[in-house]
């Protein structure tokens, strides 16, 4: 049986609350530009491009790298999207500073998560954000976590904490998810176990980081072709709605925190001359 990429429920149900999230924001202040720090095979860039949005793509994997180029194919052509091989310390710090900041299931992989958020926001313009999904519930560790390269799960405390501590303002964490992903936890746990994925448990971190977004795991991340009619967004729908009801439990098994960067941060003043100096150059 041959098997295709198919997003599984659960990813359906996080990119539908990133919708969300951006629907909620007023269009003064949700901007157009996007920097995505681990955009692996490139669906949420995609996503965010679809919608209209221009944007940049990091990551340190080179196959990554490979697959997202394909998905992004027409945005990188037009211009509205670029993609960097790399680290985000690997950044030039005076690169043109975007309206969003999103990472999706990077930064347990980072061991100190403070200074990861406080880098990604040096690419942030004051007032802008920055939008960070993680592996939510500490009481959830297993064995994915184990062959993935995971410092830690959070808690909804520890990701508000977090956040802040980051001196990031106006914080907010959703649960998603909720219950689609819960229901799911065990039937996914045990695809991963038959994949052979215990192989990976010799790795370092930084080996089983690179492949951990882009692994095909038959009935989790690859399916065969006619799944898509059951695993759509028209299809799921019930779903998305139902999320809603938990955002702001502390249920999920994937959490999204938000914030803002504060107005007055270090900087701000001379970031809006040199952007006032572009603007009128």
């Amino acid at each position: 049986m041959k098997f295709v990429k198919i997003n599984p429920p659960g990813t359906f149900c996080t990119q539908e609350a990133l919708r969300d999230l951006l629907k909620g924001q007023q269009a003064k202040t949700l901007g157009k530009t996007f920097l995505e720090v681990g955009c692996g095979n490139g669906d949420l860039s995609r996503m965010l491009c679809d919608a209209g949005l221009t944007g940049i793509g990091v990551d340190f994997s080179a196959q990554a790298i490979e697959i997202a180029k394909t998905a992004l194919d027409p945005y990188l052509k037009d211009g509205r999207y670029q993609l960097h091989l790399g680290d985000i310390r690997d950044l030039p710090a005076d690169a043109a500073k975007v309206d969003i900041a999103v990472s999706y299931m990077v930064m347990e992989h980072v061991e100190d998560d403070v200074g990861f958020i406080r880098k990604l926001s040096e690419f942030v313009k004051p007032g802008g954000m920055v939008i960070l999904g993680v592996p939510g519930r500490r009481d959830r560790w297993s064995f994915e976590d184990e062959t993935v390269g995971h410092f830690r799960r959070y808690d909804r405390g520890d990701l508000e904490a977090t956040l802040e501590k980051a001196d990031l303002r106006q914080v907010s964490v959703w649960s998603v998810g909720v219950p689609t992903i819960n229901l799911l936890f065990n039937a996914s746990l045990y695809m991963i176990k038959r994949s052979g994925a215990a192989s990976h448990l010799a790795e370092s971190k930084r080996q089983q980081t690179e492949t951990s977004g882009i692994r095909e795991i038959p009935w989790k991340t690859v399916f065969p072709s006619w799944v898509r009619i059951i695993l759509n967004r028209t299809t799921l729908f019930p779903l998305f709605v139902l999320q809603r009801l938990f955002y702001r439990t502390g249920l999920g098994l994937v959490m999204m925190g938000v914030g803002r960067i504060s107005e007055n941060r270090p900087g701000a003043m001379l970031d809006q001359v040199a952007h006032d100096t572009q603007r009128h150059a």
